[in-house]
């Protein structure tokens, strides 16, 4: 998130948990679809399988530089997960791999489905879940922000943790992809505030 969004930024929102590690609460959006197809099969995958894996049993410091598919492999050789759970981490790698071949006005499409499925599959209990959700435009972020922390927080609470209104957000969301004042504020606020609302 070095640059700021614009007209072909892509969002998405990630949670992976589990009891020994705590949650891992990212609001992020990447410059273009391939970027978002990159992260999620050479950084989202790896890291929230490992810790799938073996966050059960100690808390995870680092991930190993390994292919998401070793990782896999390791798990089930080791009996540290099931057949059934292997089967669906290699399903979910092998659909991510097949978006590469997808021409650009299919592949958002592709990885909504991906992760649909993969937030079905993954829903998890209380000790471990992981989750996914990609939007098209920051207004569709800032819609589910709002109407997610509807559930838990009130209106004055949502303004005391991100430092504005719900209608300041909605208006920075509006316009994060059209001018920089706003862009600017959207990355801090993603950056630094979410994590507090969801």
């Amino acid at each position: 998130m070095d640059k700021l969004p614009n007209e072909k930024s892509i969002y998405i929102h990630s949670l992976v948990f589990c009891k020994n590690n705590g949650l891992n609460n990212t609001w992020s959006y990447f410059p273009n679809e391939k970027m978002l197809l990159g992260y999620i099969q050479y950084s989202f995958l790896q890291e929230a399988f490992y810790k799938w894996i073996y966050g059960k049993e100690r808390m995870v410091i680092s991930i190993p530089n390994i292919p998401v598919e070793k990782i896999i492999l390791d798990g089930e050789k080791n009996k540290k997960i099931s057949k059934e759970e292997a089967d669906n981490m290699r399903r979910h790698v092998k659909m991510v791999k097949d978006c590469w071949s997808l021409p650009k006005d299919k592949l958002i499409r592709a990885l909504q489905r991906f992760s649909r499925d993969f937030n079905r599959t993954w829903y998890g209990d209380n000790r471990e879940f992981l989750y996914l959700k990609i939007f098209n435009t920051p207004k569709d972020l800032g819609e589910f922000v709002v109407n997610s922390s509807y559930m838990t927080t009130t209106e004055r609470e949502f303004k005391d943790r991100i430092g504005i209104s719900i209608p300041e957000w909605n208006n920075i969301c509006e316009r994060a992809n059209k001018n920089k004042r706003d862009g600017e504020k959207f990355r801090d606020i993603l950056l630094k505030s979410l994590t507090e609302i969801i």
